[in-house]
């Protein structure tokens, strides 16, 4: 059952939604030949020794680096390493100031999941990944606030924009983005826009990494457990993992590039294609400077400074957490197609996969004026004159229909009076001529009156729509691919969050537009 205020529509509807995810939701076998659409989780054994001291150095560091943070996660982190508890997964870039809508619904995905589970009695831990070794610097020093230009909160002038802001990379590409600074430029400009005094996860100096982590520990408290992809704990763990795939490199090349080739001719694209005439790359040496390159064939690696790519970022993970299921985007579960064939070549047990929560937000005003207008979830991917345009005209077009109907019954009903009327009173002509023309013209001013209220109407309308389709689709992109979800915290606070966790459905083949 729906929460109250929460707008659902299927996925098909949602703007470049990746086709193979679609059809792995729907379970056609097309997609499900290529990763299993699983609803439960699997069968664990007994957890081996070799499992549980990689676990143990990897869960010590985990809790002391949490704390660090602000998260005091060991109890989780304990039945994780024992084996006890469901284990969930997810992972994003380190963006600054949080990221874009979609990473906090990624997190709330993990949370309900793991509220779903202690529900029915059984144990979780909730991992959170923190991309930490990705160098796109654009990626993440950048944030699109949306903020409202003119009129006051009742006002029909009211606009919404989307101001951006974006700091340019000072240094060479390459370098891993988790231990950078903030831009200082970046920080002065998102907390003028707020007015808001410097709060510590924004601190002179600050790395994306930190920054990111302890914004997160302020939102969500104990409820996930933060890890860093770069740990060196994490790294000397899947050090039998990064053998298995040197020793094995053309056999995984081989297996990749054959899966790519079935994904295409069933019509699917390749999430990951390598550059024209090279192999695909799958790990990177990280220098002490930070600046990573990719790695042909190595003959020996150090596993500190190994890092994957996007295509063994999964296989890493499921190595060193065991995770029972994996929580990620379109992309993702696309990156999973992609790579099953790895998990039984490097014997890496794959968990289930399950597509995260799609949710956008928007003001109680605006998921109001959608039930009032009768404008559906699916509607706002569209241009406000769109929207309006299908509905307008209705309603003026009627009334000028009645008008003229009625004009007509008028003057025929007149013209029987007069015939009737007329020729026995002559001196009736002249009184009955002035009033005709009387009632023309009050009721002509009625209809007109009528228009003109319906016109006034539609301005209304027609700016309730423009804020709307501003506020879900904007510059027309999906609100959750590209705004900043620390705006609408700054303004909920908790309330974001929690209506967030209620009205989300991880797994769904539908998006949720949540009222806040």
């Amino acid at each position: 059952m729906s929460e109250p205020g929460c707008l659902r529509a299927p996925l098909a509807r949602y703007p470049g939604f990746n086709r193979f995810v679609l059809d792995w939701l729907s379970s056609r076998e097309s997609a499900v030949r290529f990763l299993p659409r699983a609803t439960e989780l699997r069968e664990r054994g007994a957890q081996s020794p070799e499992v549980s001291q990689r676990k143990a150095e990897v869960a010590n560091a985990l809790i002391a680096t949490n704390q660090r943070w602000g998260l005091f996660v060991e109890n989780d982190v304990r039945q994780w390493e024992s084996g006890e508890a469901v284990t969930l997964v997810a992972g994003q870039q380190v963006g600054f100031a949080g990221g874009p809508l979609y990473t906090l619904a990624k997190i709330a995905s993990l949370v309900r999941m793991k509220r779903d589970l202690e529900a029915q009695g059984r144990k979780a831990t909730a991992f959170f990944w923190l991309a930490t070794e990705d160098h796109d610097f654009d990626e993440v020093a950048n944030i699109a606030l949306p903020v409202q230009s003119i009129g006051g909160e009742k006002s029909v002038n009211r606009q919404l924009d989307l101001l951006k802001l974006r700091a340019v990379r000072g240094l060479d590409g390459h370098s891993v983005v988790g231990s950078l600074p903030l831009p200082e430029v970046l920080i002065a400009q998102l907390l003028s826009v707020y007015d808001m005094p410097r709060p510590s996860w924004l601190r002179e100096g600050v790395n994306f990494r930190d920054s990111f982590a302890e914004l997160l520990a302020t939102v969500f408290g104990g409820e996930i457990v933060l890890i860093d992809a770069l740990q060196p704990e994490l790294r000397r763990a899947a050090a039998p993992l990064f053998d298995a795939i040197t020793a094995k490199w053309d056999d995984v090349q081989h297996a990749i590039g054959a899966r790519s080739v079935e994904l295409q001719q069933a019509g699917y694209a390749q999430q990951v294609v390598p550059r024209e005439g090279e192999s695909y790359t799958l790990l990177f040496h990280v220098y002490e400077d930070g600046t990573r390159s990719a790695l042909g064939r190595p003959e020996q690696l150090v596993p500190e400074q190994t890092s994957t790519s996007a295509l063994t970022r999964p296989l890493l993970q499921d190595f060193v957490l065991q995770p029972d299921v994996f929580v990620g985007g379109p992309a993702e579960v696309a990156y999973y197609a992609q790579i099953a064939p790895l998990h039984d070549l490097l014997g890496v047990p794959m968990p289930r996969v399950a597509l995260r929560a799609h949710a956008l937000v928007a003001p109680k005003r605006n998921v109001r004026a959608m039930e009032r207008l009768h404008i559906s979830a699916d509607e706002v991917f569209a241009s406000a004159d769109e929207i309006v345009a299908a509905r307008e005209p209705e309603g003026v077009a009627r009334v000028r229909e009645l008008a003229d109907a009625a004009h007509k019954e008028l003057l025929t009903r007149i013209e029987e009076l007069g015939q009737i009327a007329l020729p026995a009173d002559h001196a009736l002509a002249r009184a009955f001529n002035r009033s005709v023309g009387h009632i023309e013209f009050h009721f002509g001013k009625l209809a007109e009156r009528s228009i003109k209220g319906l016109v006034r109407k539609d301005k209304e309308r027609h700016a309730a729509v423009r804020e709307l389709v501003a506020t879900l689709y904007p510059d027309r992109h999906v609100q959750d691919r590209v705004v900043s979800w620390f705006s609408y915290w700054c303004h909920y606070d908790r309330y974001l969050v929690d209506r967030l966790i209620d009205c989300v459905e991880p797994d769904s083949d539908s998006f949720v537009i949540v009222g806040l």
